[in-house]
């Protein structure tokens, strides 16, 4: 009998409702731990429902970074102006504070994640004061390291990870149009009078049952205590009576990382899976640029011409960071003549950071293919490594195929025509003065 289950869930509107019924369904304690938790129809609702179990007695936990949420987020979401273009909207849905409270209010617990580590952690096990010792000492400025990972755990049954925030962008109720670009698609959505008028991203989180969930648990306890919440007793493992969704899969495991001086433990996977794969890997990631990861993939197909490589990554009137984008083109070339194949989706932003290997081993979780999320002093990130052929034929049938018939193929030629094909070739100044400082 298989311990654990995985369900893939791409789209805003399959990840809310399947993320609500979980929510609703808790009995004992949910745990969240989201990097940006916006104050938008999206975030309401789904604090909404997080204040109803806190009323019913339910443990309900919250992590979020509350300066960041404000800013709109540090790598423009475009919150404000996106929610701009709902009538409903009067008030500023980065300000968070507000639903923080009511949050509080109901009885759940709300911690910032946005915290001074120069701080000594006091009341805890020797366990985690070794950890933010780690942590203290690989630090340099507080503001330039988040908590970026997506996770909720419910009951110790349930476990979600992936790309995507809590916002009306990441979330959604009405499934965006691939085939419309998303500006265009709110803009008549608005005008004909129908909801959600605001343009939407690609996004997914993967829902997990079974063991692999108090992995899930011990991170988001870890954090919990740390960025300063009450100590609470671990979760029960029981066997739940439920029938488990999802398909069973042979074996997953949770790698993560966090800015200290260790290695980064999930680059390490990205890149022995990279070097090892022997007929396929496949990557979809906003942000796909750094070195390490760029070289593996060249010298992987440079030493079996025969390896399939896709990627698929976003296209630069999509990507909301104009930087990263910079960053990212300037390997295309390195990249195509290798012989491996860049796609850039089309009409929305796809914020999926996902990837399969050999049609058998599956990664899922929050981290980009970039310095923050890289490097071993940057950002907290968790992915979950899954080995099993069927779930990883699923992906390749259902998300890359699917957006492959939704992205442009890059060329050669378009690299070395005109004035964009210049500018793909040469970093912008300022891309290298971010690069140099390890902060894109």
């Amino acid at each position: 009998m298989a311990d654990n289950f995985a369900e893939m869930h791409v789209g805003g509107h399959e990840i809310l409702p399947a993320l609500l019924a979980d929510i609703e369904a808790g009995e004992h304690a949910i745990h969240v731990s989201m990097f940006l938790f916006f104050r938008d129809p999206v975030g309401e609702e789904v604090a909404e429902a997080l204040c109803r179990k806190a009323r019913q007695g339910v443990d309900v936990r919250v992590l979020l970074n509350m300066q960041k949420t404000a800013m709109g987020d540090p790598f423009s979401t475009g919150e404000k102006e996106m929610l701009k273009h709902d009538p409903s909207i009067d008030y500023d849905p980065t300000d968070v504070q507000p639903l923080c409270e009511r949050l509080i209010a109901a009885g759940a617990s709300v911690h910032d994640t946005n915290i001074d580590y120069d701080l000594v952690v006091t009341g805890v096990e020797p366990r985690l004061h070794s950890i933010a010792a780690q942590i203290r000492g690989g630090i340099a400025v507080d503001d330039l390291h988040i908590d970026h990972r997506k996770i909720v755990v419910v009951d110790g049954r349930v476990g979600w990870c992936g790309g995507a925030n809590v916002g009306a962008q990441y979330m959604h109720h009405v499934a965006l149009d691939p085939t419309k670009d998303a500006r265009v698609e709110g803009e008549e959505r608005k005008q004909a009078g129908l909801p959600e008028p605001w343009w939407k991203w690609h996004d997914s989180l993967t829902r997990f049952e079974g063991t692999i969930v108090a992995a899930f648990e011990a991170a988001f306890r870890d954090r919990w205590l740390l960025d300063g919440g009450a100590e609470y007793p671990p979760l029960a493992s029981t066997k739940s009576v439920r029938k488990a969704r999802g398909q069973p899969i042979q074996h997953a495991e949770v790698v993560y990382n966090e800015p200290n001086e260790a290695p980064n433990a999930v680059r390490d996977l990205y890149v022995r899976l990279i070097v090892d794969a022997q007929t396929s890997i496949f990557i979809e990631n906003p942000y796909l640029y750094h070195p390490v990861i760029i070289d593996a993939l060249c010298s992987a197909k440079t030493a079996k011409p025969e390896l399939d490589v896709v990627l698929i990554l976003p296209a630069g009137v999509h990507n909301d960071n104009a930087f990263s984008q910079d960053a990212q083109e300037y390997a295309y070339d390195h990249l195509l003549d290798c012989g491996i194949r860049v796609h850039e989706y089309q009409n929305h932003f796809t914020h999926l950071k996902t990837a399969v290997f050999d049609e058998r081993f599956s990664i899922h979780g929050s981290t980009n293919l970039n310095y923050r999320s890289l490097e071993n002093d940057k950002d907290f990130e968790l992915v979950v490594l899954v080995d099993d052929p069927s779930l990883a034929r699923w992906m390749l049938t259902n998300v890359r195929d699917v957006d492959l018939r939704h992205s442009r193929v890059v060329t050669q030629a378009e690299l070395h025509e005109g004035v964009a094909g210049l500018r793909q070739r040469v970093r912008d100044p300022r891309t290298l003065l971010l690069i140099s400082q390890r902060m894109l």
